[in-house]
């Protein structure tokens, strides 16, 4: 095995292989330390064991200094590998997209909250003008309402003072309407007689009219029996000229 330079990997934790290199004197020529054991956590070589500078992982100061121990895995392993680590990285992607979509949506919601935080000020200093608003129009209100009254009683009075002398003109022109009823009964009785006398002098008239038709219709029933006694004796006189001339 040899030190090889080259990007050192991410590592995991494995409780058969770590701390110091205690089998060799092996050291990192860059730092002269003694060299420690790590397992890779990487790619393909996840799981290879390797020895690496110690300096470096405690600095954080990567100088690319390592030794494998584990040799490459198997191709099908190492294509399963990368396919594990694609949906690994894959899944990251997505959660990180997540996590973008959400510090927007977060963004959003604040911006949102400082616009309802602006507007319920707003609505609290509208809402404080209403009420004073309100306290000054309710004192103009009282005053305005107590003027109204005022003059919704100087109404009342006139009305009133009005209504009286329409009650006693009323009263004047049912007295004079009283007087007045006792002559026009009077008119209406005498006009009654006067109406009724009329009336049987009428039907006195068709009395005497009834008379006359009953008289005239006899005259006529009595014309029309004369003429049929008339033509009776002209046909006897008729004959009794014939007879002698046949004989003859």
């Amino acid at each position: 095995m040899c030190f090889l330079v080259q990007q050192t990997p991410d590592t995991v934790i494995d409780p058969s292989f770590f701390g110091l290199v205690t089998e060799s004197d092996r050291r990192c020529i860059l730092h002269r330390e003694r060299a420690g054991k790590f397992v890779a956590f990487v790619g393909t070589d996840t799981g290879r064991r390797f020895v690496g500078c110690v300096t470096e992982f405690q600095d954080g100061v990567n100088c690319g200094v390592l030794e494998w121990v584990d040799a490459p895995w198997p191709v099908i392993f190492q294509r399963c590998l990368t396919k594990l680590w694609g949906m690994y990285h894959e899944e990251n992607l997505g959660r990180v997209q997540d996590k973008e979509a959400h510090e927007i949506e977060v963004e959003k919601l604040k911006k949102e909250l400082d616009s309802l935080g602006n507007q319920y000020s707003q609505l609290v200093d509208d809402v404080s003008k209403l009420f004073d608003y309100q306290d000054g129009q309710k004192s103009h209100d009282m005053d305005y309402t107590s003027q109204a009254i005022n003059e919704l009683k100087e109404k009342k009075h006139q009305l009133e003072e009005q209504a009286k002398i329409e009650i006693q003109m009323e009263k004047l022109k049912l007295k004079k309407e009283q007087r007045c009823i006792p002559q026009s009964e009077a008119d209406i009785i005498q006009n009654t007689r006067k109406a009724m006398k009329e009336i049987q002098v009428e039907r006195d008239l068709l009395k005497e009219e009834k008379k006359l038709e009953h008289i005239i219709v006899g005259l006529l029933k009595a014309g029309h029996g004369c003429k049929e006694k008339l033509d009776k004796i002209k046909e006897v006189v008729m004959r009794s000229e014939v007879v002698p001339r046949v004989g003859k």
